[in-house]
């Protein structure tokens, strides 16, 4: 039971640090509607949509849309300019609520394959860069001196504070040697 109990508390802190990695990894990534609040659908200029954003690797679009009515293809480059996805079909959805991962860097192509949607503007394609790297760690404080820096040389005021100061500094150093002395 012990060496159980041994190995669960072992396991424990490891479990923590995966659960905490994931969770950092998953603190950059941001979703996007895709349409905004008009979703995907016959009328808004996707281009402009598309524009509005700063895309990267882990974010996700979400295609909100009447099943049946639209759906969605990711294409590549030449069946997105002339809205023909046979044979270049990436990957399809028709759920009516689609979540798309942007999963790697790249030019990503989504049409509306219903007849003539395309053609009047239900595309767009999306530049997805890599994601940002974690902010740098801030500098850590400077370390406390065990003495007080000694004052500017100038004034006699000046020499009588500095004169404390060595008397400060002797008198530890002293106290040391008696230290070593009683242990010797």
């Amino acid at each position: 039971m012990a060496a159980k109990a041994a190995s669960l508390s072992s396991t424990a802190p490891a479990a923590a640090l995966l659960l905490l990695l994931a969770a950092a990894g998953l603190a950059g990534a941001t979703e996007y509607t895709v349409g905004d609040s008009e979703g995907w659908t016959i009328g808004p200029s996707y281009l402009a949509w598309s524009q509005k954003y700063n895309f990267t690797a882990g974010d996700t679009l979400v295609f909100n849309y009447v099943q049946r009515q639209h759906d969605v293809f990711r294409v590549t480059q030449d069946a997105f300019q002339t809205c023909d996805p046979a044979n270049k079909t990436m990957q399809r959805w028709a759920s009516g609520h689609d979540v798309v991962e942007l999963a790697a860097p790249g030019i990503y192509y989504f049409i509306c394959n219903v007849s003539g949607h395309c053609l009047g503007g239900m595309k767009f394609s999306v530049a997805v860069g890599e994601p940002l790297p974690p902010p740098s760690p801030p500098p850590p404080p400077p370390r406390a001196s065990l003495f007080p820096p000694p004052p500017p040389v100038g004034s006699g005021a000046a020499s009588l504070t500095r004169r404390r100061w060595m008397q400060a500094l002797v008198m530890p150093v002293s106290c040391l040697g008696l230290i070593i002395g009683m242990l010797i």
